[in-house]
């Protein structure tokens, strides 16, 4: 393989991890977004997720669940594959600067500090902020409408990707798709968490796999895919844990300004609301809804983001050593 393909080994293995694990558990990030921006005065008119999932099924049925699914898809197949790629690149050109060029990328990662990986990491993800911002806000726009219900109410739902896009440069400005960049970028510390835990733990994992004789290949591949099925679990729930006021911060700058949402008791309801600047919409939850006010969607979240990291990760992994690693 040739240095040109192997560059583009972790774009490809990070395309496909991420394609798949937003297929498998797209109707948990519905919920979760949904809950996101629920705004919630007391106990009384809290929206937990069972109720929500309900709500959603009874208004829009099964299709609810998957709404926003291109965009979502989209996203997470270029942030996941340009996340890697420019990662890895990143890696091979530090380890090269000190080290020289003949190593492989488990090789690279046994001598990188915890603090190369976060700011490597961090890297990786600013750039690729400024290529699907516009992106996650037509998905977050998307997953929040409710087409069966939206005439009632004289909202017009997008059509489609393509008319999302139309649609928001049209009536609020090219720099509308830009919404809940801010965020976006102080989040990239979450990918920097998430990979100083994910490569703390595969060099310990491939330590003591090293010092134990050899096993059949079977058993090998098993806890291969095990190991980086669990590692990648629990780097992206410690990641997420650390960042999640972000997240729903980022949620509530997305949103349309008008749009319909569900309330604990079962009514749908058209609230107009403008979220403006990252500090004004932290203020503005913390004196509204407090300090729960901030992890609203934790659970369902945490039910998606554990599972679909270990299945990206492991998609990742064992692509990266298919096609002879990067």
């Amino acid at each position: 393989m040739t240095t040109e393909q192997k560059n583009i080994v972790p774009l490809i293995a990070g395309f496909l991890g991420g394609s798949v694990s937003t297929t498998l558990l797209f109707p948990l990030d519905i919920i979760k977004v949904r809950l996101q921006v629920h705004e919630s005065e007391g106990r009384s008119s809290r929206l937990g997720a069972l109720r929500a999932a309900g709500l959603i099924y009874k208004y829009e049925g099964l299709g609810g669940f998957f709404a926003g699914w291109t965009p979502a898809v989209i996203g997470s197949a270029i942030s996941w594959g340009g996340y890697f790629f420019f990662y890895e690149g990143f890696k091979k050109q530090l380890v090269q600067h000190r080290m020289g060029n003949s190593m492989t990328s488990r090789e690279r990662a046994s001598i990188l500090t915890s603090f190369d990986n976060f700011a490597l990491a961090v890297a990786a993800g600013g750039i690729m902020v400024a290529f699907t911002n516009p992106i996650w806000l037509m998905k977050t726009r998307m997953q929040l409408q409710m087409k069966r219900s939206s005439e009632m109410h004289n909202i017009q739902p997008y059509a489609g990707m393509r008319d999302a896009f139309r649609t928001i440069v049209r009536e609020e400005g090219i720099l509308a798709l830009y919404r809940g960049s801010g965020p976006a970028l102080l989040l990239t510390s979450h990918g920097g968490v998430q990979f100083v835990v994910y490569e703390y733990l595969k060099k310990h994992f491939h330590y003591q796999r090293a010092r134990r004789e050899d096993t059949s290949n079977v058993w090998e591949r098993f806890e291969l895919s095990l190991g980086y099925l669990c590692m990648g679990a629990v780097a992206k729930v410690a990641a997420s844990t650390t960042t999640y006021p972000l997240q729903v911060i980022k949620a509530r700058l997305q949103q349309r300004s008008q749009s319909l949402e569900l309330m604990a008791n079962g009514e749908i309801k058209a609230v107009r609301r403008e979220y403006v600047g990252m500090l004004a919409t932290g203020r503005h939850l913390w004196q509204r809804e407090g300090f729960i006010g901030f992890f609203k969607g934790a659970i369902p979240n945490a039910l998606r983001v554990a599972p679909g990291a270990a299945v990206t990760f492991v998609v990742y992994e064992s692509v990266l050593d298919f096609l002879g690693g990067a």
